[in-house]
């Protein structure tokens, strides 16, 4: 089992899933909020939560689920939070 929070988990697989798609946050809340100032501080709230470790929100986590799921052909984005050990 990891070590890390769950918060730690979710964030380390979403960088995962935006390297994969040569993507990056201002991508996601782009995505979330289509007014360019709310995005830019959704952009911040997520750069925030991401580097302290933090749980989005519900709603903000859904966001970003909905988000992958455009890009996951094999619907594996479920799997934000798992820490799979591929040795």
């Amino acid at each position: 089992m990891s070590d890390k929070t769950f918060g730690e988990l979710f964030w380390s697989n979403v960088d995962k899933l935006l390297k994969e798609n040569k993507k990056g946050l201002k991508d996601i809340s782009r995505f979330l909020e289509s007014e360019p100032n709310k995005a830019e501080n959704l952009y911040h709230r997520l750069h925030r939560s991401r580097s302290e470790g933090t749980n989005p929100s519900n709603i903000t986590g859904q966001g970003i689920y909905n988000y992958f799921k455009r890009f996951d052909e094999f619907l594996t984005v479920g799997y934000l939070y798992d820490d799979l050990d591929e040795e």
